[in-house]
């Protein structure tokens, strides 16, 4: 899911068919590189705008390199995607590879980073000029007149973004993205890639790997994504993982004396700052901001500071690619006010401190009555004839709960499924020594 990257970031039927079918593959130039960032490369890739017609209209992808520090003991290239969808990896790559890579990573592989169609700097990029969540707008509406609000609010963004960005917008799935890689790899002129995805990347790297699985050398895929589950179930195992990880906030903060809010009822405090919302913020903004500060445990001292203080919320709505991409992946199942009152009601049954405030409920509310066709609905991502993929899946994630990894892993033959225990989203951003396994993979799978 959507990865808010510290300084950097912050940030089926159908699909059986186009996996085993395919298309017609475009051709790629090779890469014309310029210098950028500090040490960086940066190039613009072409790649077909609708994949059923390869010769038609083109677009541009934004690309960065970092080379490997060791030339001598390069293994290839490592293809990094940071979640999302709709995160960007240039800018991950091209201005933060030193501080967010290991020096035994950076030492092997070219650090590739890449803007998905329609994504950071790739052109066109998605504009929505309708902001995809408005605050007089309730994701978790009481009546059905709000409920009707919502459907009517989704539809106008919908057809602003579509006047906005223009034909690119029935095109941004992850099939179609996952073809651009391929393209991508042809442009390097490697025979096979190394794939390091977070969150929504795993999505799209385990796309890739079933459309091309002889062109993977070794793939790792951290806070899994499981393309099976459907809408409610997106919503309500992140509801329940949410939950989970505020209780363990919870026990940090009565165990660490520099917390703002030790020996103090931090659950009860936290209740009432969501029962009330905070001066220009309304509840629902709250909560999806203290859902933001829950996924890493650097940002717990924040969030700590910010409950005490009722203030400090800084929360970041879904951006416009978040909202077209996820609608065309996760497309949403609520049809009436009956069936969103129905999961409000268990929401705040199964966390009554975090209420439901997270991703997937946005992306189910978020996407209701969304009118532009969802081009890659739920459906498995089954990968047959590639290397062993490591799945990386935390037990304590609030964003992709471990049951996702347990669902992904069994979709991809011959993984294999790397299990912590600590907290917080993604293995790679919270816990060193499983980092430290997957990079280790990475270099001898």
């Amino acid at each position: 899911m959507r990865r808010k990257w510290m300084a950097a970031v912050i940030p089926v039927a159908v699909v059986g068919a186009l996996l085993t079918t395919g298309t017609a593959q475009a051709k790629a130039k090779p890469i014309d590189w310029r210098t950028c960032g500090t040490g960086a490369e940066c190039a613009d890739l072409e790649v077909p705008l609708d994949w059923s017609r390869p010769g038609g209209q083109k677009i541009t992808l934004a690309v960065t390199r970092v080379r490997a520090t060791d030339p001598a003991r390069r293994i290839g290239v490592l293809l990094f995607n940071p979640g999302g969808p709709g995160g960007p990896g240039t800018p991950v790559v091209r201005d933060h590879a030193a501080e967010l890579f290991p020096a035994d990573l950076r030492a092997r592989f070219d650090l590739i980073g890449f803007d998905p169609r329609g994504v950071g700097e790739s052109r066109p990029a998605i504009t929505c000029p309708v902001p995809p969540t408005d605050p007089a707008v309730t994701q978790f509406p009481s009546t059905s007149a709000e409920f009707d609000k919502l459907v009517a609010y989704n539809r106008r963004v919908a057809r602003a973004c579509r006047e906005a960005t223009g034909p690119l917008i029935d095109h941004v799935d992850t099939v179609s993205a996952a073809r651009d890689i391929e393209v991508l790899r042809q442009a390097l002129g490697e025979s096979r890639v190394n794939w390091l995805g977070l969150s929504y990347g795993t999505l799209l790297g385990a796309t890739y790997a079933g459309m091309y699985p002889d062109r993977v050398r070794a793939a790792v895929l951290d806070g899994a994504m499981d393309h099976t589950i459907g809408t409610k179930r997106l919503a309500f195992d992140e509801i329940r993982s949410t939950e989970d990880v505020f209780d363990h906030f919870v026990s940090w903060c009565a165990a660490e004396t520099s917390c703002a809010l030790h020996g103090r009822d931090v659950a009860a405090e936290y209740r009432s700052l969501v029962d009330s919302g905070v001066p220009g913020m309304t509840p629902e903004q709250v909560g999806f901001a203290a859902y933001t500060f829950l996924n890493l445990q650097e940002y717990w001292p924040y969030l700590a500071t910010a409950i005490r203080d009722r203030a400090g919320f800084e929360g970041e709505s879904s951006s416009a690619a978040y909202r077209v991409i996820g609608c065309h992946d996760f497309p949403s199942d609520i049809r009436t006010f009956g069936d969103l009152r129905s999961r409000i009601t268990a929401a705040r049954a199964i966390a009554p401190n975090t209420r439901g405030y997270v991703e997937g409920w946005d992306i189910q509310a978020g996407c209701a009555g969304w009118p532009i066709p969802a081009a890659n609905p739920w459906g498995p991502t089954p990968v047959r004839g590639a290397p062993p993929i490591l799945v990386v899946s935390g037990e304590h994630d609030p964003a992709t709960p471990h049951v996702w990894g347990i669902g992904l892993a069994r979709q991809i033959a011959c993984s294999r499924l790397l299990a912590w225990t600590g907290v917080g989203h993604t293995a790679f951003l919270n816990d060193p020594p499983t980092r430290q396994r997957s990079i280790d993979y990475l270099i001898s799978p």
